[in-house]
């Protein structure tokens, strides 16, 4: 039941690779910002095979024209979007397109390639490959580090991630540091930060599950507990992000017995869907 956790920041990081005045005098290059509007609208209804449809025509497009940029900021977004819609074979095309497009643009020492690097491991983490996605963990991280302040926000994704993988793979020690890593990271961050924290701690209950530690059971409950005083914090916006982190949470509080919030993370799932 691990909980990934979505870059929505890094469509916009995304927009800044090419030089704007280069983008402006160049007409054979997709629109990405609005393709990144089209895109953002309709995960927000939970529409996430009209978003697949709309990234396989931008994909085209892109590389109809030999707009290579336009080609990785899509192969990034499908990337994330292969994984909401569990599609292996999309999945893992747009990772190797898009990291030989990224070591081909001189990219990869920036937070917008770093930021690739971590979808990309994301990636193959959530299609079986975690021992295959830590050396792009680590390459982000040592990105991340040189260039972002320790309290970015981005730094809460990564960790929480990198924790899974850690922990798929027997590092447990070093998967639990991590995990606590993120949630300090993301508490520093306010009500933004407030979906990330229910998340890491969901991840969290199915490590403390997976383990043999006596004092699991209450290790589990106390951060089912900050999980839900996240989700259920009226400062917490109820967005499309926090419909998509209710439909991950919603399962996993049902697993643990906590029935009433699972419920209720439904009801507002729907809510927001409808809404948008």
């Amino acid at each position: 039941m691990a909980v990934e956790r979505d870059e929505y920041e890094e469509k916009r990081c995304l927009l800044s690779m090419t030089d704007p005045e280069d983008r402006a005098a160049n007409a054979e290059r997709i629109p990405i910002r609005h393709m990144i509007d089209k895109l953002d609208r309709t995960l927000a209804r939970g529409d996430y095979g009209e978003g697949m449809r709309l990234l396989d025509y931008w994909l085209r497009e892109a590389q109809a024209l030999g707009d290579e940029d336009g080609e990785l900021s899509v192969a990034s977004e499908l990337m994330g979007l292969s994984r909401r819609v569990n599609d292996r074979e999309k999945g893992l095309a747009a990772i190797a397109r898009g990291l030989a497009l990224l070591e081909k643009s001189g990219l990869t020492d920036t937070v917008s390639g770093a930021t690739i690097l971590l979808n990309a491991a994301t990636t193959k983490k959530h299609f079986g490959d975690a021992a295959g996605a830590i050396p792009l963990y680590r390459r982000a991280e040592e990105v991340y580090s040189a260039r972002l302040s320790p309290d970015d926000e981005r730094f809460g994704g990564l960790y929480n991630n990198y924790a899974l993988s850690l922990a798929e793979t027997g590092e447990r020690e070093t998967a639990e540091a991590y995990f606590n890593r993120a949630l300090s990271v993301m508490e520093k961050n306010g009500a933004k930060g407030k979906t990330g924290v229910a998340v890491t701690c969901v991840n969290l209950a199915d490590f403390f599950e997976a383990g043999d530690d006596p004092d699991k059971d209450e290790k589990i409950n106390a951060v089912l507990e900050r999980a839900w005083a996240a989700l259920d914090d009226p400062d917490t916006p109820r967005d499309g992000e926090y419909a998509f982190v209710a439909s991950k949470c919603a399962p996993a509080f049902s697993f643990y017995g906590w029935f009433f919030a699972a419920a209720e993370l439904e009801k507002r799932m729907r809510e927001i869907h409808e809404r948008n």
